[in-house]
């Protein structure tokens, strides 16, 4: 953060000293809504450290599913995979406001010429596919990473 203003050297002033005293309340603001956030978060959130209940609580709850038919709606942070058989394409439907990511992993059993996949969004999306002209056989994952209206999804081949 800028905190004094000078020309070229030091104790050569471009603007007036108030704009130097701005700075400084800026960052004195600044240090003390880090003291407040850091207070409260030892008080508030987790007095005595134990953050057992919240991890259990987390474990508990499932994010790797498989998917049944050729269409997968995702859900913030859950992995989804399937196997496609030859010729089968997997739709990827990514619902707007998300605000998170999430992964597919698929598995080719033999190489094709065609994108395995599609992805259905009501927003922007950039898709990658690393620039392959064949898709070899083998294991892909898709990340997913939605907010603000747009999807970027980013296909990474990982081998046979």
């Amino acid at each position: 953060m800028i905190n004094q203003l000078y020309t070229f050297t030091v104790g050569t002033y471009v603007v007036a000293d108030e704009w130097n005293a701005n700075f400084k309340a800026l960052a004195n603001s600044n240090a003390d809504c880090v003291q407040a956030i850091e207070d409260a978060e030892v008080s508030v959130a987790f007095p005595d450290d134990d953050l057992t209940q919240l991890f259990n609580a987390v474990r508990k709850k499932p994010n790797s599913f498989a998917i049944a038919g050729s269409t997968v709606i995702v859900q913030p942070e859950c992995e989804y995979y399937k196997a496609l058989v030859d010729g089968e394409d997997l739709a990827i439907q990514i619902p707007t406001g998300l605000n998170a990511e999430a992964r597919v992993a698929i598995y080719l059993p033999s190489e094709r010429s065609l994108l395995p996949f599609s992805v259905l969004y009501d927003g922007e999306q950039v898709v990658d596919y690393g620039g392959f002209n064949e898709f070899r056989a083998g294991h892909y994952f898709i990340l997913i990473y939605e907010t603000n209206g747009l999807a970027q999804v980013k296909l990474i081949w990982t081998g046979a």
